[in-house]
Formats: C-alpha cells, sequence, structure tokens
C-alpha cells in the first residue's frame, strides 16, 4: 500500500468570553468547511474480507499550540470594546469601561493520512494510517486600556487577570488532551478498509468524519473552560481587584 499526502480540516472560529469589567477567554464555533464530501454508510461498508485484512490500528498524535500571549496597549477602552464586539458575543452582554480583554482563537485541526492498493473494477482499496490533531490557541491577544502606563498598580493588575485567564485557558486545554485521544482512538480504530474510486476524496470523508465525531467533546470542553474562566469573572474578584490599587 502506498501513501497519501495527509488531509486536512479543521474546525474553524474564535470568540471571547466576556464579562463586565475585564473580558476573557475563547470559544470555538463550527463553520462549514468546503470541499469536503460526507461519506455514506453504504460507502464504509463496500469492502471484503480481503481489503479489511489490511488493516492496522491507525497511529494517534496530539500537538498542543498555546501561542505566547501578545500584549496590545495601544488601544482606549472604547477601542478594546470594539475589538469584543466583532466576536458577536458582546451584543448579549453588557460591555461598559471595558479595561482589558483576553482575546484567544483556537482552530482545532485534523490531518488523516491513508494508505491505498489498487484493487479490480479501478476502486482502491483504503485504509486509514495516521491521524493528528493540532489543538489549543494558536493565538492569544492581551489588551490593556492605554490609560494605565506600565509599571503603575493599575496596569499591573489588570494584566495580572488576564495572564490568570490565559492559565486557566490552557490548564484546561491540558485536561482535555487525554480525552480527545482517547475518543479520536476509538473512533478512528472503527474505521475499517473500504474501497473507493477515489482516495483523495475518501481521506477528505475520514477526516471530516473524525472531526465531527469530536464535536460533542469539544462542546464540552467549551462549556467547562467558560465556567473555569468565570469562577474569576465575578463581582467579588473584581472588587478585590480594585481594592488592590488607587490608580483607577
Amino acid at each position: 500500500m502506498r501513501c497519501l499526502a495527509n488531509v486536512i480540516v479543521d474546525r474553524r472560529g474564535s470568540s471571547e468570553k466576556l464579562s463586565r469589567f475585564f473580558r476573557s477567554g475563547l470559544r470555538m464555533l463550527l463553520a462549514a468547511i468546503p470541499g469536503v464530501f460526507a461519506v455514506s454508510n453504504a460507502v464504509w461498508a463496500t469492502t471484503d474480507k480481503e481489503c479489511l485484512a489490511s488493516w492496522q490500528d491507525p497511529r494517534i498524535t496530539i500537538e498542543v499550540i498555546n501561542a505566547k500571549p501578545v500584549l496590545d496597549h495601544g488601544k482606549s477602552s472604547h477601542q478594546i470594546e470594539m475589538v469584543a464586539k466583532k466576536s458577536g458575543y458582546a451584543k448579549s452582554t453588557r460591555h461598559a469601561n471595558l479595561l482589558g480583554l483576553t482575546y484567544s482563537f483556537i482552530t482545532p485541526r485534523l490531518g488523516a493520512a491513508t494508505k491505498y492498493k489498487p484493487a479490480k473494477s479501478g476502486k482502491h482499496c483504503l485504509r486509514l494510517d495516521r491521524v493528528s490533531l493540532k489543538f489549543g490557541a494558536q493565538k492569544t491577544s492581551i489588551y490593556i486600556d492605554r490609560k494605565y502606563k506600565k509599571g503603575t498598580c493599575a496596569y499591573k493588575a489588570i494584566l495580572a487577570h488576564e495572564l490568570e485567564h490565559v492559565r486557566i485557558n490552557e490548564r484546561i486545554i491540558a485536561d482535555y488532551v487525554p480525552k480527545i485521544k482517547r475518543e479520536l482512538t476509538e473512533r478512528s480504530a472503527s474505521i475499517r478498509p473500504f474501497y473507493t474510486k477515489s482516495p483523495k476524496t475518501a481521506g477528505k470523508s475520514i477526516a471530516t468524519r473524525l472531526l465531527l465525531e469530536l464535536d460533542t467533546l469539544l462542546d464540552e470542553y467549551i462549556v467547562v473552560r467558560m465556567e473555569a474562566n468565570d469562577v474569576i469573572d465575578t463581582q467579588a474578584s473584581y472588587a478585590a481587584t480594585q481594592a488592590k490599587c488607587r490608580d483607577w
């Protein structure tokens, strides 16, 4: 059997978890993946003992991406609010007097490599060989209102709060990697070798299928991450932060 090049699909999206004083977080939104075709159950069933005999456990790898936060200290509170509004999430949230924002972009990307060999009638016996997933924050920006100069108590307090959100997000990502790997391993092993006339299209379909089958777990991750961030986005938390400084 010979290898095909990896087929990559992703679950695109970006967002902010917004609260009234500091705004922080990330959220994934599922978007359509153009040019990728679903494979029906009938297609998966097109196989025989000879083709099935080529099956091997697919190798599963997950790469965690936690991009180093980039600081933006050049915007006013109003301009930071505009950044938050672009997500769409802020439309249903109070967002006045925005002093800080952590904006993280996450796009889980899944690659599926297949192997196949020619068979009768112009078809190929194809099996899933490797699956790779990139998971984590590809980009994180921390915004701090420019009226708070570097080195001041208020600036340090805002930065410390936003960095805590970054740490929370990284912790939740790390917590979910083993769960995602177990799910991906089980789902990948269930895809048995089958016949296809278009190995490239079949590879895209496998990648799309696996990514969609992770949706429930990825949605659970979003909820858990948002709840973890909400713990430090409370009126009591904001009051405690404000009490640390006199230069607001």
